[in-house]
């Protein structure tokens, strides 16, 4: 009789484990609108974040931004040209690549790409000790950072909730905005203050 519990005990656990492995699946696996709404969170959180790294540049000391570059222009406006001069130049090129097979094809990776190397460039570029290291670091970074709200929008789209999640992003945007702004301000504030 022992014996006989003792396999019945076994086939009940066996099945109860084969039963409740779908169920565990479902709970561990996140759902397809719940990974919608992961990958939305970290595109928006993601390029929130590049507001944090391209306006450091801004905020060095100002031995450091003041020192003469080339054709009486410091290295503050040599910074604030390649800044804009990125962006404009990289418009043309961020809407091709934005629309072209390739990015179609690997849109997660080359977004990915776009956001780390834009990170790495101005953060390597800033902390080289030549004047247009910095200069460069800062135009390639804003180059790239061109591409990524076009890209992102294109990763986005096709989905049932984009426009929830274009929404999401674009507050994201607007905070992030602010924020690095006043982060500058704050920055600049206190770096005047103690060389006062």
């Amino acid at each position: 009789h022992t014996r006989a519990m003792s396999s019945s005990d076994a086939e009940v656990a066996c099945c109860a484990s084969q039963d409740d492995a779908p169920l565990l699946r479902r709970v561990v696996a996140p759902s397809r609108s719940q990974w919608e709404w992961i990958t939305s969170i970290c595109c928006a959180l993601s390029y929130a974040c590049t507001y944090f790294w391209r306006y450091p540049a801004f905020v060095l000391p100002p031995d450091v931004l003041d020192v003469p570059v080339r054709g009486g222009f410091t290295l503050r406006s040599c910074i604030s040209f390649a800044f804009i001069g990125g962006f404009a130049a990289a418009k043309l090129p961020a809407a091709h690549f934005a629309s072209s097979r390739l990015f179609f094809r690997h849109r997660r990776t080359l977004l990915l790409s776009l956001i780390t190397s834009s990170m790495l460039i101005e953060g390597a570029g800033l902390a080289a000790p030549h004047p247009a290291a910095k200069v460069g670091a800062v135009f390639a970074s804003a180059f790239l950072s061109s591409f990524l709200w076009g890209c992102m929008l294109t990763y986005l789209e096709g989905r049932v909730t984009t426009e929830r999640h274009v929404a999401l992003a674009t507050l994201c945007l607007i905070y992030a905005g602010n924020a690095s702004r006043g982060a500058l301000v704050s920055s600049s504030s206190s770096s005047s203050g103690g060389s006062s």
